[in-house]
């Protein structure tokens, strides 16, 4: 088989569910497969996932996939793999799970990461690791559990993601590639290995955690293992890839440093790749590796689709309707109104506020209601305040990198009628939305066939990837901007004014 002519397989396992492809050189999807999993939510904060049920899932996702038409197993050159980040799951002597997977979104560790913030300062690990002190991050996870669940922190044998624990049995090592390890909070960026700093802090030595490589770096697949028997060739490679952040970039089209790749699902982000690792002084946002000469830097926003759909059920009346309904509904709503929703602001942060701001602090908020407003204006006012901080993000990373005209929209929202118009106006940039609509798994193939050296470029070789196009309107712009400032400073008066609360002296 010739490396122009490859196929890969590539695997992204997602927070709620895996899903996996088999793609050529050019970009095409031959076959594919997905399976959805649940999680657990055993206390308040707390979201966890059963590390066992997923491996297993995406093991069964791989068959069902490579059992299609298309898929020609026999064909296939190499396995790559995007995964969700953030997650910690801490296993025995034996490599027997202790925990479920904690998932990003678990919110346990937020007075750990304060403590951090508190006693060192909101800057301590931030220029050496990338990852301002938060509790998404692994760092903050195990802190929690070295304080909360002391037995079994002292009896874990290693601390992993969910990416490791599936890829162990297929390769026979505990291997972590860069970006995954970035987002521990406990990887200098710089050296590509754990911080002694951080590590140390925690008592967690390099022993108890995986070693990190290059996403591109090719294992060989065990002969004996879960995939045995799918007719796979012999000597196909298996690359780790990435997370599905940094990977998303690739796949929408978004490789070329200094192109904003905003993906808005449950959660949201805006990241672009780099030359060289940045940080910015406000520790505002993350930056993390992801190959041995490309560092991805950006912003995770926790309020996106969730709040939407909170809305839709909670005000709207549209309760147990599937997500892409509730979209609609809210859609509709907001399509309504016009730019600015009438001067009616909605700080959207049902959820603890990440990127920019990183306050756990922040609340829910409307402000400027009058008798005058209706549903359609709140529904607005909601995607308004995303792109606000989107808008926030995209400025910090102007300061370290020459940003281009345009910026890639991936993920459920951007098939929303109004969401790409909606972030052209506010960003002042053009916005392509690609047609296809996959991101971080096309992100795990281009790894791969880079891996083997199927394509030049962090790119499919099948050329510009069609997408359509939403240009600015410059007086709406003119106006968000307007609109923007008075979002930034009505954010920081209620950061002031919850601290002064908290702090009366």
């Amino acid at each position: 088989m010739s490396e122009k002519s490859s196929r890969v397989l590539a695997v992204d396992i997602g927070t709620s569910s895996v899903r996996a492809m088999v793609y050529d050189a050019a970009g095409t999807i031959h076959a594919r497969a997905q399976i959805a999993y649940a999680t657990v939510r055993p206390a308040p904060y707390f979201e966890e996932q059963d590390p066992d049920l997923v491996r297993g899932e995406v093991y069964r996702a791989i068959a069902l996939c490579l059992a299609q038409p298309g898929a020609e197993p026999a064909r296939i050159a190499a396995i790559g793999f995007s995964s969700q980040m953030y997650g910690v799951i801490a296993l025995d002597a034996a490599d027997r799970p202790l925990t479920r997977n904690i998932l990003w979104s678990d919110g346990r560790a937020e007075a750990q990461a304060e403590a951090a913030r508190q006693e060192f300062g909101a800057r301590w690990l931030y220029p050496e690791t990338g990852c301002p002190m938060n509790s998404i991050f692994p760092f903050a996870k195990l802190a929690w559990l070295r304080d909360e669940a002391p037995e079994i922190f002292a009896a874990a044998g290693r601390f992993v993601s969910i990416k490791e624990y599936v890829t162990y049995p297929l390769i026979g090592e505990w291997a972590v590639d860069y970006s995954m390890a970035s987002a521990t909070g406990m990887l200098d960026i710089r050296e590509h290995r754990w911080s002694e700093k951080a590590t140390g802090h925690l008592g967690v030595g390099p022993e108890r955690l995986s070693a990190p490589v290059s996403g591109i770096h090719p294992f060989a697949l065990r002969p004996d293992s879960p995939l045995a028997g799918l007719g796979l060739p012999e000597n196909v490679a298996v690359f780790l890839g990435g997370g599905d952040g940094p990977l998303a970039n690739l796949g929408a089209g978004a490789a070329a440093p200094g192109t904003i790749n905003i993906d808005l699902g449950t959660s949201g982000a805006a990241r672009c790749l780099m030359p060289a690792p940045t940080v910015d002084d406000g520790a505002s946002l993350w930056c993390f590796c992801l190959t041995d000469a490309l560092w991805a830097s950006g912003g995770i926003v926790t309020n996106v689709g969730n709040a939407y759909q909170w809305f839709a059920a909670k005000v709207l009346g549209a309760a147990g309707l599937a997500e892409s309904d509730a979209y609609g509904v809210m859609d509709r709503a907001a399509a309504a109104v016009g730019p600015g929703s009438d001067g009616l602001y909605f700080l959207p942060y049902l959820r603890k506020a990440r990127s920019p701001y990183w306050d756990g602090r922040l609340k829910g908020t409307m402000y400027g209601l009058t008798a005058g407003h209706t549903a359609g204006h709140m529904a607005r006012a909601l995607l308004e305040a995303i792109a606000f901080d989107l808008r926030t993000i995209a400025g910090i990373l102007q300061r370290n990198v020459a940003l281009a005209s345009h910026v890639v929209l991936t993920g459920g929202l951007a098939r929303s009628p109004i969401v790409p118009q909606l972030l052209a106006d506010v960003l002042d940039r053009e916005v392509r939305v690609p047609a296809d609509g996959e991101g971080s798994i096309a992100g795990a193939a281009i790894l791969a066939l880079r891996g083997l050296g199927a394509i030049d470029e962090l790119a499919f070789a099948g050329g510009p990837r069609a997408s359509a196009s939403f240009a600015p309107d410059p007086e709406n712009s003119r106006r968000y901007a307007r609109i923007h400032q008075g979002y930034a400073r009505l954010v920081e008066a209620l950061r002031e004014i919850d601290l002064q609360e908290r702090n009366p002296s």
